[in-house]
């Protein structure tokens, strides 16, 4: 509903963003980027990404199936295939695209979605796209600010949020908090003991009723601008309460999350042309489910944990007034735990990798040249696993080029590099067996976009995609000799290609904010030689807004559409 470029905005507005990394002007970007501000998320009344991103065109959430979260998709591709970032620091862990539920919106000052493969720059996962969450600062110039907010709906949900920030000479520190809470719908309905023949009523729930609680601490230092470093932690859960058709004789199917974190972070400004920064993070992540019986008492039926380490550091600075190069390493060390795996070798898992990378920022006149490398490394370091060594190089090259000040183009190709999770190769539920001889996928795309901007407040924008995907990764099912069905196991199935094109067409004048925006998608597996069409894919998709302001009253008008 509110995901504008920057021609949305007044042309002395400027959008910093950070693609590549390296912060730059959104219009002057060789990556096509859409920008979510504070503003637009405040107006949109959302307060989950879910919410606020399935506006983006080429994003798009398929349904929300029982005991699940609701999937994002970019592309075609899900979530598992974009990488997830708060600050320019990965969030997602163990592939599970809960983490979208459980992001509150409130402290987010705006959201960057990158389209097209971005592994040589951001790393495994990133073949879809980016989504790079930037939060609100604290104001340095106030000692102490602060907010509480609550909304009440007509559903009985309810969402309520506070923050307070407080700074003293060179020091800073900010707390926030979050409640949300959805009220589902259910009926009653009652299940009879085909044993004892006793009957129990219960809440069948066709929508699901959820809860999300979230809460941080950040500490700061600043120290004129030239060196800044901050601490922080942060942390959160949520659970789901629904009936599960397919655990029936069990009663409640309550799926739950946990999130722990902490973050060091550290910037060096040497000089106004040479930087650098990085960052060391530990994530905890924690779901299972609950199960009520219908008698009454609660059992837990899964639990499995995901830890990560993970260290980055980055230099960039201007070689030339025309130049721009920035390099870094990255490491990361993931362990599994499955309190619930069918024996010892599958209940744990490690794992560590390392990355060195790097780009280069070249302006030529009206055309901007960048280039990129990822080179990344795979160690196997868990004995008790006969783990391979993996050794992947992600290229890339983009580009934009002004032919003048009414039209642009823009364009990237490179490869995509994704390695198997966790929960792919370890894990040992029914809806799909691990699978440890998984191969990493390995992904190559090409993305261009012209864009012509007339006159002010107007501007129209095409491109087109190609995606083709090697060694997909995805839970097949199996059958047994008597054709009865056996499970589904997590392999390779083959290739895929995705490709598509999208037109969007804003225009802003005085009170008025339009546009809309159609996107195509053609996505298919290959096998032996043949398409063929890969279920539950959204092939055309139309998102409009209009929005009119009454400034006397401060009051915004809006009329969204979604087909």
């Amino acid at each position: 509903m509110f995901a504008q470029e920057s021609d949305t905005y007044d042309e002395e507005d400027v959008i910093t963003v950070k693609a590549s990394k390296i912060d730059e002007d959104i219009s002057k970007t060789t990556e096509h980027v859409e920008v979510i501000t504070g503003e637009m998320i405040e107006k949109s009344g959302g307060h989950t990404l879910n919410d606020v991103l399935n506006s983006v065109p080429g994003v798009s959430f398929v349904g929300k199936t029982v005991g699940n979260s609701e999937p994002l998709e970019m592309n075609g591709f899900t979530d598992e295939y974009v990488k997830i970032l708060i600050d320019g620091v990965p969030v997602s862990t163990g592939g599970s695209s809960a983490i979208f539920n459980y992001i509150s919106v409130d402290n987010i000052d705006h959201i960057e979605v990158i389209e097209g493969s971005s592994s040589a720059i951001w790393g495994s996962d990133a073949i879809a796209g980016v989504i790079n969450i930037i939060t609100k600062k604290h104001e340095d110039e106030k000692i102490f600010a602060g907010n509480v907010a609550a909304e009440g709906r007509t559903d009985k949900s309810v969402f309520t949020s506070g923050s307070a920030s407080v700074n003293y000479a060179e020091i800073s520190a900010e707390a926030k908090a979050s409640y949300d809470y959805k009220n589902g719908e259910y009926s009653e309905a009652t299940y009879t003991n085909p044993i004892s023949g006793k009957k129990y009523s219960y809440d069948n729930y066709t929508v699901p009723e959820e809860k999300t609680l979230s809460a941080g601490v950040k500490i700061a230092w600043n120290h004129e601008d030239k060196v800044k470093l901050s601490l922080q932690t942060d942390y959160s859960e949520g659970d789901t309460k629904d009936i599960s058709s397919t655990q029936h004789d069990d009663g409640y199917y309550q799926p739950y999350t946990q999130t722990l974190s902490g973050l060091f972070k550290g910037e060096w400004n040497i000089n106004d042309d040479h930087s650098l920064s990085g960052y060391v993070s530990a994530r905890r992540y924690l779901s299972g489910t609950e199960n009520q019986n219908f008698s009454g008492s609660w059992e837990e039926r899964t639990k499995k944990e995901f830890v990560d380490f993970e260290g980055e550091l980055l230099y960039t600075g201007y070689i030339t007034q025309n130049q721009q190069l920035m390099a870094g390493l990255n490491t990361q060390h993931s362990s599994y735990e499955d309190e619930d795996a069918d024996d010892e070798a599958e209940a744990s898992y490690k794992t560590a990798n390392f990355s060195l990378f790097g780009q280069d920022s070249i302006t030529i006149d009206r055309l901007v040249l960048v280039p990129g490398v990822r080179a990344f490394f795979s160690f196997p370091i868990d004995d008790s696993h006969d783990e391979d060594f993996v050794f992947n190089v992600s290229p890339k090259l983009s580009a934009r080029y002004e032919l003048n000040d009414e039209w642009s183009f823009k364009f990237s190709g490179g490869s995509g590099f994704k390695m198997p999770t966790l929960t792919q190769k370890y894990n040992s539920h029914y809806k799909g067996k691990g699978n440890p001889d998984l191969e990493p996928e390995t992904s190559y795309s090409v993305n261009a976009s012209a864009e012509w901007k007339p006159f002010k407040g107007f501007s129209m924008n095409v491109g087109g995609y190609f995606t083709y995907l090697h060694n997909m990764i995805d839970a097949i099912d199996w059958y047994e000799e008597d054709g009865s069905w056996g499970g589904r196991n997590y392999e390779n199935f083959g290739n895929v290609i995705s490709t598509g094109t999208n037109l969007k067409v804003s225009y802003k004048k005085g009170a008025w904010n339009t546009y809309i925006s159609y996107n195509y998608l053609f996505m298919r597996q290959i096998v032996d030689g043949e398409f063929e069409e890969l279920s539950g894919k959204i092939p055309h998709s139309v998102k409009g807004s209009v929005t009119y302001t009454i400034e006397k009253t401060r009051t915004d008008l809006n009329l969204n559409a979604l087909w």
